[in-house]
C-alpha cells in the first residue's frame, strides 16, 4: 500500500465532504438553532412576564401600604379626636357636678340660716315668755295685786321695748 493514496485530495470526496457540511449546518440552524432561539425567546418572555408581574405586585403592595398607613393616621386622629371630646365631656359634668354640689351648699347654708333665725327667733320668744311669767311675778310681788290681762300684756311689751333698745 501506498502512503500517499492515504494523503491525496480526492475532489469529489472534497465536494462531498463541504456539501455534507453545509447541509448540516443547514438542518442544525433549521431543526436545531430556530427551536432553541424560539423557546430562548418564550422564556425571556416569560421571565420579563414575571418580571413586569413583579413590579406590578410591588406598586400595589405599595399602593395598599399608602392606604392602610392613610386609613391608620385617620383612625389615629379620630381616636385622639374621641379621647378629646370624652375629656372635654368629664371636665363639664366635673364643673356640673362642682356647680350642683356648690348650688347644694348654698341651699343647706341657706336652710341652715333659716333654721337659726327661727331657732333664735323661738329663743327670742321662749326668753319673751320666760320674762314676762318673771315681770308678772315681780309686778305682782311689788304691787301685791294682780294685773288684768290687757294691763300685763302693756308692762310685757313696754318692758321689751326697753330691753330692745340700744343703750
Amino acid at each position: 500500500m501506498d502512503h500517499q493514496s492515504l494523503i491525496s485530495i480526492a475532489p469529489w470526496t472534497f465536494i462531498a465532504q463541504i456539501l455534507n457540511l453545509l447541509l448540516q449546518a443547514w438542518l442544525f440552524k433549521k431543526f436545531l438553532f430556530q427551536p432553541v432561539k424560539k423557546i430562548i425567546a418564550e422564556r425571556k418572555a416569560q421571565i420579563d412576564g414575571l418580571y413586569t408581574d413583579a413590579e406590578e405586585a410591588k406598586k400595589a403592595a405599595e399602593n395598599e401600604r399608602d392606604a392602610y398607613e392613610g386609613k391608620l393616621n385617620a383612625a389615629n386622629a379620630e381616636a385622639a379626636e374621641i379621647t378629646q371630646k370624652a375629656r372635654a365631656a368629664a371636665q363639664e359634668k366635673g364643673e356640673q357636678m362642682l356647680q350642683a354640689a356648690r348650688e347644694e351648699a348654698a341651699a343647706l347654708k341657706t336652710r341652715a340660716e333659716a333654721d337659726i333665725e327661727l331657732e333664735r327667733k323661738k329663743a327670742v320668744n321662749a326668753m319673751k315668755d320666760e320674762l314676762s311669767s318673771l315681770a308678772v311675778a315681780l309686778a305682782e310681788k311689788v304691787t301685791e295685786r294682780e294685773l288684768d290681762e290687757t294691763a300685763h300684756a302693756e308692762l310685757i311689751d313696754s318692758f321689751l321695748e326697753k330691753l330692745e333698745e340700744p343703750s
